[in-house]
């Protein structure tokens, strides 16, 4: 005859057996049915070249870059999925150094997004203005007069070999249960020359 313990332990494994089929499930169904993404447009308004360095012990001089950029994408219907937690969306450049044939990927810019979020983000430079609560969107990305978050710099330390890079609006997609996933959000309508560097 059973006791109370061994009836407890059946029930909990049995219930640990559905609950595991069930996200199985969920996991497979929202991976198949991962909406698509209509491609926006990164717009690169400046870039120029400038001595300095970066904000470490013992750097040195170098060339950096500083990109004022527009940006333009839709995503609702990643943000609509039931089973999206949040999206991480990150700027990256793309380029070949010539003298030695090395293509670098650079992340300029970053923002994370999570489906709590009930606004639209609209920012201009690096801040994001209040907007009314309740307004639906969050999925619409509108960003005006942006600036590089992060340094960028060659391992070169001059970009006198760099020709023109490609900037790209990527996002990996985080969910409830599952596998990531990523994708482009936005891409610029064509390379970008890389200046001059400006002598002072």
């Amino acid at each position: 005859m059973y006791s109370t313990l061994q009836r407890l332990n059946h029930l909990s494994s049995l219930a640990t057996t559905y609950v595991m089929i069930l996200l199985g499930l969920i996991s497979a169904a929202s991976f198949l049915a991962l909406p698509q993404v209509d491609v926006g447009k990164v717009d690169v308004k400046d870039l120029l070249l400038h001595k300095g360095r970066l904000q470490r012990w013992g750097a040195r001089v170098e060339e950096l870059a500083s990109v004022k950029f527009d940006l333009r994408t839709d995503l609702n219907p990643l943000l609509n999925s039931y089973n999206t937690k949040q999206l991480f969306l990150y700027l990256s450049a793309s380029y070949v150094e010539q003298s030695t044939g090395f293509t670098h990927d650079v992340v300029l810019w970053d923002r994370i997004i999570q489906r709590a979020d009930l606004r639209d983000i609209r920012a201009v430079g690096n801040k994001v203005p209040k907007t009314r609560a309740g307004k639906q969107g969050r999925g619409n990305i509108r960003v005006e007069e942006g600036k590089n978050k992060y340094q960028w710099r060659n391992p070169s330390g001059t970009f006198r070999d760099v020709e023109y890079a490609n900037m790209t609006l990527h996002y990996s997609l985080m969910p409830y249960v599952g596998v990531l996933s990523s994708g482009i959000a936005a891409v610029a309508p064509g390379p970008v020359t890389i200046p001059e560097l400006i002598k002072r």
